[in-house]
């Protein structure tokens, strides 16, 4: 009895296969061999230059991106250079001169004004905002 429902199953499953192994074959003579191929083949060469078109537009993002990275570093490197000279001549003594003494201006102090010297007309403390 299980022989006879296993022999049953088999066939069935032997059934659906030629079924489909018929179907190919109807395929197969509708279009043939070197048909199919050269439909593939165009497909693949269409999706490859879409590909290769995404490949150059992200490598030149990159490339820019790279230039503008390297930009502001270099921004970076002179900002940093100027706070370090900035604080090494905060650093030194009135009395000595720096190295290049074009690129720096020392400014005298500058006396605070007196009370009575202020206008009346001018009050500091107001802010007027539009």
């Amino acid at each position: 009895m299980e022989r006879d429902i296993l022999l049953e199953r088999l066939e069935r499953k032997l059934a659906e296969k030629e079924k489909e192994v018929e179907e190919l074959r109807r395929m197969l003579s509708s279009k043939s061999f070197e048909e199919l191929k050269r439909e593939i083949s165009e497909e693949l060469k269409k999706e490859l230059k879409t590909l290769e078109a995404k490949v150059l537009e992200i490598s030149k993002t990159v490339e820019t991106l790279m230039s503008e990275v390297l930009y502001i570093k270099s921004e970076l490197k002179k900002y940093e250079k100027k706070e370090t000279e900035i604080v090494d001549i905060a650093g030194e003594s009135e009395n000595v001169e720096p190295e290049n003494s074009e690129d720096v201006v020392i400014a005298e102090e500058i006396p605070e004004k007196k009370k009575e010297e202020k206008n009346p007309w001018v009050e500091e403390d107001i802010i007027i905002v539009d």
